[in-house]
């Protein structure tokens, strides 16, 4: 009987020759609201569970579906099912062909089918797995620039009523919006997507500058989230009733992947320097003592000559003895000399006695072909002398001016309102409450709170991270001490540190231990 179906073609019902009528003030109204309600996420789950709501609210049906088309497969899947039998319906997927939705979607035709169980089409298995029992429905495509999304269905008019033209044409008009809202969803993924990719690109970049770093940005990442989460769940001090929405955790988790991004600037020699001097530069120096040991040694034969010219020769033996002492005596203390530059080239921290010493090295000269030269030339000396860590005072700039690198790549990036502060958020990540960090010497509240966490999170892998060659990883505990020491000295914020600390967010990051069961 073909009473029972009802199809449109061009948004026009193929039963009737006149247009469609304007909705009903109530329905525009309701459609109103739908479509501010669907356009209000850009999440797809959120998009498609409104969708089907907004079909059985509409429809005023029992039941509604949004079955998406997986193109690779051929087959109509239910992405969200709305009802009582919802969850059995959502195991359920239509290969081509199957199902009124199939004829729907292959035709591109809205239908209304008020007895499906006399039609052709319908398709007994989706109402066998569920056990609910389909009597009538309405089926539109759902569409973006014309291209097949899925299918949308309302399924049963309450109160055992049927579906009418005019319900068909609201349909029409809601499977319009779901397909545009889709569309703009997964536009915006796809975006997010790109996105994630260039964070993922820029990051690859950083560590392929400086490989010993590797994992640092994202580990760094993952601590300072957590902090700011647990922030977020403290309950006294200064920082009760502080939140980080989705967005400021986003926001946050870029600032943090993305905070080093300014090595790229920096040279890479300066970069990957793990000993006071640079191997070139320690080769030199071992050249020119192996040098000054062979003028020795030559010096050395040219008075034995003269000790055998001589027309004395009571005294030839002793003399010569005498000078392959003084030669053992001066090669040693070159020797030693060398092994103690070897000793102060390590990062380790540089007594003032020992810089006193080296300094006494560039004192001495020794005689090459076109006259005297020091043992240490002075930029050796300014390497060797070093206190703290590798870096010289123009090289510690270099390195610290990655920071303002960061800040200056990310302040180009045309950042979304929600991940505006990015930029900001990076540049402050060496800052110290005492004004003792880097770059601009802020101190206390012109230090963003984000970066404050980020601070501590980045001190505490630095510390921990076993890949460094300059340094030497510090287990957790005493990078927790030095922690503690920096706010006692008034440098890092003394309410984060203690919820870092206390619950226990360093653990985020270290290695599961992993133990074997009893056989």
């Amino acid at each position: 009987m073909p009473s029972h179906r009802v199809t449109v073609g061009n948004d026009r019902l193929s039963h009737c020759s006149q247009p469609l009528k304007p909705m009903k003030d109530d329905v525009l109204h309701q459609f109103q609201e739908i479509s501010a309600l669907l356009n209000s996420s850009l999440d797809h789950a959120t998009i498609r569970r409104r969708a089907i709501e907004a079909a059985t609210l509409l429809m005023d049906a029992e039941a509604g579906s949004l079955l998406l088309l997986d193109e690779n497969a051929s087959e109509l899947y239910f992405e969200v099912a709305h009802g009582a039998k919802g969850d059995a319906v959502r195991r359920v997927r239509l290969s081509r062909g199957q199902g009124i939705a199939w004829h729907v979607a292959r035709t591109g035709t809205p239908i209304i089918v008020n007895d499906v169980q006399r039609d052709a089409n319908f398709f007994r298995h989706v109402d066998q797995a569920s056990g609910f029992v389909t009597r009538n429905m309405v089926c539109v495509p759902v569409t973006a620039h014309g291209h097949l999304l899925g299918v949308l269905q309302a399924i049963n008019r309450k109160n055992g009523e049927l579906f009418s033209s005019e319900d068909l044409q609201n349909f029409i008009a809601l499977g319009h919006q779901v397909g545009i809202a889709i569309e703009n969803a997964s536009l915006y993924e796809e975006i997010h997507r790109l996105f994630e990719g260039f964070i993922s690109a820029s990051v690859q970049a950083i560590e392929s500058r400086d490989p010993t770093t590797s994992g640092h940005s994202q580990r760094v990442a993952i601590l300072t989230c957590q902090l700011a989460e647990a922030v977020g769940r403290t309950k006294t001090g200064p920082y009760a009733g502080v939140q980080f929405d989705a967005d400021q955790i986003k926001e946050l988790r870029y600032a943090a992947v993305l905070h080093d991004f300014g090595k790229v600037g920096v040279r890479e020699h300066i970069l990957l320097k793990a000993r006071k001097l640079y191997p070139l530069q320690q080769e030199l120096i071992k050249s020119r003592f192996d040098f000054i040991k062979k003028t020795m040694e030559a010096d050395t034969l040219r008075r034995k000559v003269l000790v055998h010219e001589t027309k004395r020769r009571v005294k030839k033996n002793t003399l010569l003895a005498q000078l392959d002492r003084q030669l053992a005596e001066r090669i040693m203390e070159v020797d030693e000399m060398y092994a103690f530059i070897t000793t102060c080239n390590q990062s380790t921290s540089l007594a003032p006695a020992h810089t006193e010493k080296l300094k006494t090295f560039a004192k001495r000269q020794y005689q090459s072909y076109d006259g005297p030269h020091p043992f240490l030339l002075k930029d050796e000396i300014a390497a060797l002398t070093v206190s703290h860590g590798t870096l010289t005072p123009p090289e510690r700039y270099a390195i610290e001016s990655h920071v303002t690198h960061t800040f200056e790549f990310l302040s180009k990036i045309p950042w979304t309102r929600s991940l505006r502060h990015i930029p900001a958020i990076a540049w402050s990540h060496h800052e110290k409450l005492d004004g003792s960090g880097y770059p601009r010497r802020l101190s206390h509240d012109q230090i963003p709170l984000q970066a404050r966490m980020m601070t501590i999170c980045d001190i505490y892998d630095a510390l921990t991270a076993s890949d460094r060659p300059y340094k030497a990883a510090v287990a957790p505990d005493i990078a927790l001490s030095y922690l503690a020491k920096q706010t006692s000295e008034g440098k890092l914020d003394p309410d984060l540190v203690e919820v870092f600390t206390s619950q226990k967010i360093y653990l985020a990051t270290q290695p599961k231990l992993t133990t074997r069961k009893a056989v």
